[in-house]
Order: structure tokens, then sequence, then C-alpha cells
């Protein structure tokens, strides 16, 4: 194979890869899939596709191992193909935070909207997580809860958060948490918080940031 030869399908090759990831429907539903394994069905209930998008969604990720996927009885499930693509998807994002304007713009209004601006990184969370005086919420459903959770935290879905303030304390600080730094949970969780009295302050990031971090440390 010439050099010219060589380089054009490489290129074409990672150009594929990178086409496969150009669709807003499919950067979602790899956050979803980055909470853990889910069914189409699943997917749908998360992204509001409908079935027929959200399994060609899908498919093209699953030709550009993306995802892997399995069947069961008559349900398929998906999750991402490894960490080291979980890895590539989280730098994406923050590169594109940090370095696009307007997507900067935009998750700043999203924060100050919901009363979120003043938020904990992880290096910081890894020194409250042990405080007594702290309760690490995870506002997800709870099915990504059961897939996997931040040591320590507990369980209050946002759909149900309303009908649980009375179990919570004010003289504790809330730190609120969700799927990652484009999830809204948290930020409504924070401004439901706040609204009646509580302390609250949401992580900038999410579970599968945090899981990466883990993985890094150990």
């Amino acid at each position: 194979m010439k050099g010219r030869e060589f380089k054009d399908a490489m290129y074409d090759g990672l150009a594929k890869l990178m086409k496969a990831l150009a669709n807003p429907a499919r950067l979602e539903i790899i956050e979803m899939l980055s909470q853990g394994e889910k069914s189409v069905e699943g997917v749908v209930e998360a992204t509001n596709l409908t079935v027929a998008n959200a399994s060609q969604h899908l498919q093209v990720l699953k030709n550009n191992n993306i995802v892997n996927s399995r069947r069961e009885g008559h349900y398929v499930y998906y999750s991402l193909v490894n960490d080291d693509f979980l890895a590539l998807y989280q730098h994406i994002t923050k590169f594109a935070v940090s370095e696009i304007a307007v997507l900067e713009k935009t998750m700043n209004r999203q924060r100050e909207d919901n009363h979120a601006t003043n938020a904990v990184n992880l290096e910081e969370l890894e020194s409250m997580i042990n405080d007594k005086n702290v309760l690490l919420m995870d506002v997800r459903p709870p099915s990504e809860y059961e897939l996997g959770h931040i040591s320590g935290a507990v369980s209050v879905p946002m759909n149900e958060l309303l009908c649980c303030l009375k179990d919570f304390s004010k003289d504790q600080e809330i730190i609120a948490y969700c799927r990652g730094p484009f999830c809204v949970l948290a930020d409504e969780a924070v401004k439901v918080l706040s609204e009646n009295g509580f302390k609250v302050r949401r992580l900038d990031e999410g579970y599968p940031e945090w899981k990466m971090r883990q993985l890094k440390s150990n």
C-alpha cells in the first residue's frame, strides 16, 4: 500500500467514526449509555426518541464499534463498547464547553436560571464525601442508580423529590448529581431545594465522570 493510499484509508475510517458521532440524538444516547446498559425501550424513555429512530441511531453506533448489543428474550440491550470510549466522550464534552463560547454561555445560563452556579467539582467532593453534615443525592432514575452510583449517595429520583423534602435536614448541605454536565436533573433539584430553604449545590459533573476518576486512581 502506497503512502497516499494508506493515509486516505486511515483518514476515511476516522471520518466515518466522527460522522457517527456528529448527531445530537446519538450523542444523547451515548450519555444515556454512560450510566449503564439500556434496552431500546430504556433509551426511548430517557431520550423521547421513537423506537424506530432509537433503533436506527443505535445501529449506526454499533456499526462503528461505539456500542455493543446483546439479546435477552424479546429485548435487545446496548452498552458502550468500553471505558476508553467513555473517556474519549468525556474529553470531547469538556473541551467543547471550555473552548466553544456559545456552549459555555449556554451552560452558564442554565446554571444561573436554576441557582446552580456554585457547583462542586470531583476533587472537592472527595473531601466532602465522608462528612456527616453533607448529604450526597443521586437524582437520576432508580434503574440508573442501581447500575452504579457514587459511594455514599442516596437515591432520590427527581420526580419524587418534592414528596421527600420532609425527610431532609436543613442543617446538612446537599450535593445533588445526575448523569453529567449536560444533564438538567441536578439543576432542577438544586432549584427546588434552594427554593425550599435547603443548602444545596450540584456536582459539576456526574456519575460517569466519578466512575472514570475512580478507575484512574486504582
